[in-house]
């Protein structure tokens, strides 16, 4: 059934995947016809979040600030009604958490954050962060960012080249941690997903991201993976890296 799984991948309507080494930016793999191009970076946007707030120093550490659900509130998750702290707003990718975060940081802050960051088109409009079942400006909004520049925005994180604090960096390295492979190897990453939205040539898909990066004591690797069809099989994107990453030497 896996195997099934995986190979359904094929017959996407698009599949992308850059893999780059983040010492050298040489790129080590690169597929898809969308890899230069910009749209919704969906809860990936936590990743660029995470960094801002804890540089904010608005988030302390992997449990606080634990925040409460209120009525009005995002509430598509059973697990997003309660109290989330920083850690569980990134394994459940809690919206409601992300909008209270952004509300305050305030958008002219984010904007700074962005501008500095180099993040996609950096197109947050003013009034665009609205806490009750909304999207926000990073799900199918305004901003948008391409699978290139989702991987070299991870090689300046890691690389420590971003003008932000080292315990922001090091923070949201501990949010994003999923799991040990092979060969000492760590992998660090966080997924995205957008319902339905209409696509340049009229049709209507599924977005769906896993942004992020391996490394071991001396090396690291960004990349992005990037899929876009009717229906998306959520729960395969991060086997797919894996079997991309394998097929890639790793």
């Amino acid at each position: 059934m896996f195997l099934l799984a995986l190979f359904a991948f094929i017959h996407l309507e698009t599949e992308n995947f850059i893999l780059m080494n983040g010492a050298t930016s040489e790129v080590v793999c690169e597929s898809g016809r969308e890899i230069d191009q910009q749209t919704t970076p969906c809860s990936t946007f936590k990743i660029a979040l995470s960094l801002m707030g804890y540089d904010a120093e608005i988030l302390k550490n992997t449990l606080n600030p634990a925040w409460n659900f209120q009525e009005g509130y995002d509430d598509f998750l059973d697990s997003w009604k309660g109290s989330i702290n920083p850690e569980l707003w990134m394994k459940y990718s809690c919206i409601w958490y992300s909008k209270v975060l952004a509300l305050q940081l305030g958008s002219e802050r984010i904007k700074s954050y962005l501008a500095s960051f180099e993040y996609g088109n950096q197109d947050i409009a003013e009034n665009e962060i609205k806490l009750g079942n909304i999207n926000p400006v990073w799900v199918n909004s305004t901003l948008k960012i391409s699978p290139r520049e989702q991987v070299l925005f991870i090689q300046k994180m890691i690389g420590e080249q971003l003008l932000i604090s080292s315990h922001a960096t090091e923070m949201t390295k501990a949010l994003m941690f999923k799991e040990e492979l092979d060969h000492g190897w760590k992998l660090f990453g966080k997924t995205g997903w957008s319902g339905s939205a209409i696509a340049s040539d009229g049709k209507t898909l599924e977005s769906a991201w896993f942004v992020g990066w391996i490394e071991n004591q001396e090396n690291f690797f960004p990349f992005a993976y990037l899929i876009r069809d009717r229906k998306i099989q959520l729960d395969q994107r991060i086997p797919r890296v894996k079997q991309l990453l394998n097929e890639a030497g790793f």
